[in-house]
């Protein structure tokens, strides 16, 4: 009886660890299917690329996705210090990071200096499609735009501000 116990408990020990080092190799094997499957973005190598449609000094660099385009995306804007858009819209929701800086902005379809809201490093907000809204960037600004495509693109309350007309 006691070779017996012996004996089943031998061979549940060895399914044990045949079933142990099988499910680490598993787990080893998911690790390195996630680790293939993620895209980075190197802050250190991206190329910041002018935004034709606003006035010029933004900076923009595409982190994920294509805004044209369905599905999420996520880019950066780069502003510097003084730098001021007039009213504007998207057409869809956005969610917005201040990553760098002091960045200023307002609900309206005229600037009003009064009604600026100031957003610090670290901060974070959400926009509702077709609000109209003006910025400034009191100092030099980063912020990290993400969204839903395919996005409208940015559209200018007064066309008069449209660098593209």
């Amino acid at each position: 009886m006691i070779k017996n116990i012996m004996f089943f408990t031998s061979i549940l020990f060895f399914n044990f660890f045949i079933v142990s080092g099988s499910s680490a190799q598993s787990t080893d094997e998911l690790k390195m299917v996630m680790m293939t499957n993620y895209i980075a973005t190197d802050p250190e190598v991206t190329k910041w690329e002018r935004v034709k449609s606003t006035r010029y000094g933004m900076r923009i660099v595409t982190l994920y996705g294509d805004p044209s385009k369905p599905g999420l995306y996520a880019y950066r804007l780069k502003m510097p210090s003084g730098y001021k858009l007039p009213p504007h819209y998207f057409e869809e929701a956005q969610s917005v990071t201040v990553l760098k800086g002091t960045y200023w902005t307002g609900i309206g379809d005229k600037t009003n200096p009064m009604n600026l809201r100031e957003f610090n490093t670290g901060a974070f907000f959400t926009t509702k499609g077709n609000v109209p809204r003006y910025t400034w960037a009191r100092t030099e600004v980063i912020i990290q735009v993400m969204g839903e495509g395919p996005s409208s693109g940015i559209k200018y309350v007064n066309p008069g501000d449209d660098p593209r007309k």
